[in-house]
């Protein structure tokens, strides 16, 4: 089986940063843990892309894109796109689950 791919949109990383920034006001270690485990799902999507849920848009855009919660902090959910054939994953967003993930989108056009 060939190796698959993970491609992580650029600003993905200030997600991150904004996600463990806000978690470090009140735990630094917790903020360390939770960013370790967003980084980790993208491995395991780019191995399994289909895993987690069609996310089902008003925005047509939007299409194709799935969400998985990472499991060790289901407040935090990774949107991501499965690459042509399933040869592995492009991460387009982590959110917290309290934010509006259509209107985030709509403001951060990714693909």
């Amino acid at each position: 089986m060939p190796e698959q791919e993970l491609q992580v949109h650029p600003e993905v990383d200030e997600d991150v940063i904004e996600i463990s920034t806000h978690i470090a006001m009140h735990n630094p270690l917790a903020a360390e843990a939770v960013e370790f485990a967003i980084t980790r799902m993208y491995e395991l999507l780019a191995q399994e892309p289909l895993m987690g849920t069609e996310y089902h848009p008003l925005r047509r855009s939007l299409t194709g894109i799935r969400m998985i919660t990472v499991p060790e902090y289901p407040n935090y959910l990774i949107y991501y796109r499965p690459l042509p054939e399933n040869a592995g994953a492009r991460i387009l967003y982590v959110l917290h689950g309290a934010r509006d993930a259509a209107a985030f989108a709509k403001e951060h056009h990714r693909q």
